[in-house]
């Protein structure tokens, strides 16, 4: 009785926070086993394509803001109204977006994210196909007896999941989270792994978002809205001084 109360009160909190339990299940039938490497391996795939889609997406964000800002600056630079920084300055900064629009359109047009997660998304499609195909034959063999021919199913599975590129680590980890059935992973070590996956996720997005939160900060300080960039690029022209 009092060990029974040890184990509920102490040890099996203290394993579920520090993770210690197997984390993977251990399948022993071949056939569930490469039924589990493929499920895994096509929720890596979808993840892979809605990153990547995602990557594309804000890459056209980033380059849609970085031009409207290269338009509006010259366009309030010929209104006549107030502005804190010189020409000289205004004219660096629409140089430095002209570049970084063309880089941005460049890299997109070279990295060719959306057809990239296309061919993903259409390999994750063709291995829950084959997964459907095999648990129905799984089933079957059940009730008939008649064994599995895993070796095609091997096969099968190479050829599709090698057609593409590979998934990345950040689509791996995603994918083993969100598959309690088959990785247990609990306490401490699953928010440090979503705390990672999370970081590894969002690189991608600190340099565009960097940029474009530069520019609007600079169109507000030359509107006069804030003086951010005051003691870096103002001058006193137009109407303005120094705070």
């Amino acid at each position: 009785m009092i060990k029974n109360i040890w184990e509920y009160v102490l040890i099996i909190p203290f394993t579920w926070f520090l993770s210690l339990q197997e984390e993977e299940a251990n399948e022993e039938e071949p056939a569930k086993k490469l039924l589990n490497s493929m499920r895994i391996t096509a929720k890596c795939r979808f993840n892979a394509s809605v990153r990547l889609t995602r990557v594309s997406n804000y890459s056209f964000l980033t380059t849609t803001i970085l031009s409207l800002g290269l338009i509006f600056i010259p366009l309030y630079q010929n209104s006549g109204l107030p502005i804190r920084f010189s020409d000289s300055v205004l004219s660096m900064l629409q140089i430095f977006l002209a570049v970084a629009v063309l880089v941005y359109s460049v890299v997109n047009a070279t990295a060719k994210y959306d057809l990239r997660a296309a061919v993903l998304d259409n390999c994750g499609v063709s291995i829950k196909e084959l997964i459907r195909k095999l648990r129905t034959e799984i089933s079957e063999s059940k009730s008939s007896g008649v064994s599995i021919d895993l070796e095609w199913y091997h096969k099968e599975y190479h050829s599709i999941s090698t057609e593409p590129e590979n998934h990345s680590r950040v689509d791996h980890l995603f994918a083993v989270l969100d598959s309690p059935s088959d990785f247990k992973i609990t306490g401490i070590k699953r928010v440090y792994l979503y705390a990672k996956s999370y970081l590894m996720y969002c690189i991608p997005y600190v340099i565009p978002s960097s940029m474009m939160l530069f520019e609007v900060v600079f169109i507000m300080d030359m509107l006069g809205i804030t003086t951010v960039y005051e003691g870096i690029f103002n001058q006193p022209v137009d109407g303005f001084t120094h705070g």
